[in-house]
């Protein structure tokens, strides 16, 4: 498989030749380098962006709406 390919209807893949979503990784796990805690959960903030921790994962539920979820060991 390829490293990346984007196709002409814009979709790309990561690892996988026929991507069938805007983003189509191939892989077991995916990575955000760096921290980011929103100030509150009406930060600034576009529907769909994700942010974490180390307590919590944060996603923008819609336009300055941020909700999270606590993390915990298992």
């Amino acid at each position: 498989s390829p490293l990346t390919v984007q196709r002409s209807d814009g979709n790309v893949g990561i690892g996988t030749d026929e991507p069938d979503t805007k983003l189509d990784v191939n892989g077991d796990k995916l990575r955000i380098r760096e921290k980011h805690t929103p100030k509150s959960s009406s930060e600034p903030c576009s529907q769909g962006q994700m942010a974490w921790d180390d307590q919590y994962v944060y996603v923008c539920v819609a336009q300055d709406n941020w909700k999270r979820t606590e993390l915990s060991s298992w």
